[in-house]
């Protein structure tokens, strides 16, 4: 049995409107998403390992890409 890809978590900067409408774009196809302030953190489902990375909004700074799980991505970003 293959081992379950590793989550991509995008960490994201941004005024918190865009963000937040942002967020809402991801949930609805099913990625994990958390914002705090002028923060976000953006993860893909195991499923779609391998997807081409998202294009950004010009006002949204994507800071970092990891192969984390959302709750790690969270934490190290958030804190």
């Amino acid at each position: 049995m293959p081992a379950t890809p590793a989550p991509t978590s995008y960490r994201l900067l941004g005024p918190p409107d865009l963000l937040h409408d942002l967020v809402e774009d991801f949930e609805a196809v099913g990625w994990r998403t958390s914002t705090h302030r002028w923060k976000a953190v953006v993860t893909a489902p195991p499923e779609d390992a391998g997807h081409a990375a998202p294009a950004w909004p010009t006002e949204i700074t994507l800071v970092e890409r990891s192969l984390q799980p959302h709750e790690q991505a969270c934490a190290e970003f958030f804190s």
